[in-house]
């Protein structure tokens, strides 16, 4: 008999906005659009952390320009695998949006969001055995 087992990958995203203009008001802070747990995909672990076991996680401080969009992407926490490092930046850059936030003339600025990824290699529930076929009666 044979089994297989599949790894799957867990993410979890969670994070704050910190305005880069000077703090003498607090300022609205970029918001993400959608849900941040998305712009990483379920198959993005990397193959070869994968073989390798490599897990971690790794805090990042994006750089949100007035677009939006991400324009920076600093790892601040390593996992301490420069692949899962590497990945989680490049798809934060890759698939980040934001909601930039508005100075006191409502124009938009630049802003600084920070926040963490979670690689975990997770093996599913052991399969249930399959019962013993009965030999056909003669």
């Amino acid at each position: 008999m044979r089994i297989t087992q599949t790894i799957s990958l867990v993410v979890v995203i969670a994070g704050f906005a910190v305005s880069a203009q000077a703090q003498e008001e607090p300022l609205p802070r970029a918001t993400p659009i959608g849900n941040p747990g998305t712009w990483i995909p379920v198959d993005a672990y990397p193959p070869a952390a994968k073989a390798s076991a490599e897990e971690g996680r790794v805090t990042f401080k994006l750089t949100i320009d007035e677009t939006g969009a991400v324009s920076d992407c600093k790892v601040t926490i390593s996992s301490e695998s420069p692949l899962l490092d590497e990945t989680t930046c490049n798809l934060m850059m890759a698939n980040g949006r934001f909601t930039p936030p508005r100075d006191k003339k409502s124009r938009p600025v630049a802003s600084q969001w920070t926040s963490s990824v979670r690689w975990k290699l997770e093996a599913p529930p052991p399969a249930m055995p399959t019962p013993p076929v009965a030999p056909a009666k003669p």
